[in-house]
């Protein structure tokens, strides 16, 4: 297929490209980013802006819509919020415009919902508590309206691993103090649980749902299922790189987002490959690697 992607010079955008390109598709990437690599097929656009977007060759096949801003502690309905919408809002004409038909991944979050210690499936109350989920919803809503132009589907995410990822973010951030050797690492959240997913099976479920699309569901979680305390991912982190430095977290406990991915494993067959320990060691790994500029 010759798939569109949008938003490739992100953690998550890098890694669907690769496995794109390694499952034989064409693929060419968007992204507003001086980041972005300088890979064929990729060309920097602005999705946010007011240029023309760029008219494509050959028609697309399918797209997958990951532009905008990532971060919710960094998230305001004002500033990120206005700029998801017309992102989505301007993405999304496009291809109903020139890709009429075409299979349109949208990725949102779980953010969406009201958060639970228990799985969550696809029916989960939509409710969102701050700015960055309300923002998801919004684009979820608008994205349905397009059903009748091009084949939705919207890919909810729990939580990914991996070198890369934005600052802003609790391993990043976590990462870049541990590696600074700080005695004692204060954090301003508290403790809690996660889902995460390393971000190459995330990769893998994306490109599964461009592949096999799940009959009559256009809403699908992908998350491992596995829920992780914070602190234990914190010890985790420092035994990889081999830290002595004490991590604290602020009191109280912090909202939680597990998946139940039942219906995508049922869709697709996709289970993760790499279990918690191998994507802790790779994020460990390439971090250090990359903070001493080595290749």
């Amino acid at each position: 297929m010759r798939i569109l992607v949008l938003g490739s010079s992100g953690f998550l955008g890098r890694l669907l490209v690769d496995e794109l390109r390694r499952g034989g598709h064409a693929v060419e990437g968007w992204s507003r980013s001086a980041a972005d690599r300088p890979a064929e097929g990729s060309r920097r656009v602005d999705l946010a802006g007011d240029a023309p977007l760029p008219i494509p060759a050959a028609a697309w096949d399918a797209a997958v819509l990951l532009a905008g801003p990532s971060v919710p502690a960094r998230f305001s309905a004002a500033v990120e919020g206005t700029a998801t919408l017309r992102i989505a809002e301007r993405a999304l004409g496009h291809l109903a415009r020139h890709a009429e038909g075409a299979r349109v991944l949208v990725v949102s979050s779980a953010h969406v919902l009201a958060p639970s210690a228990e799985p969550l499936a696809e029916e989960g109350r939509i409710a969102p508590a701050g700015d960055y989920g309300a923002a998801k919803a919004a684009v979820e809503e608008r994205a349905r309206q397009y059903a009748g132009e091009l084949d939705i589907v919207v890919a909810r995410l729990f939580g990914s691993l991996g070198p890369g990822l934005p600052r802003g973010l609790l391993v990043p951030d976590l990462l870049e103090r541990l590696l600074r050797a700080e005695p004692l690492v204060e954090l301003a959240g508290p403790d809690g649980l996660r889902d995460l997913t390393d971000g190459r099976d995330v990769a893998r479920a994306l490109r599964a749902l461009l592949e096999t699309r799940p009959p009559g569901e256009p809403t699908i979680h992908v998350g491992s299922g596995r829920a992780i305390r914070l602190s234990e991912l914190a010890d985790r982190l420092r035994h990889a790189l081999g830290s002595t430095s004490r991590v604290e977290f602020a009191p109280g406990t912090s909202a939680s987002w597990i998946a139940d991915a039942a219906r995508l494993r049922s869709a697709t067959g996709w289970t993760p490959l790499h279990d918690l320990e191998e994507s802790i060691a790779w994020t460990a790994r390439e971090t250090a690697l990359a903070s001493r500029g080595t290749p």
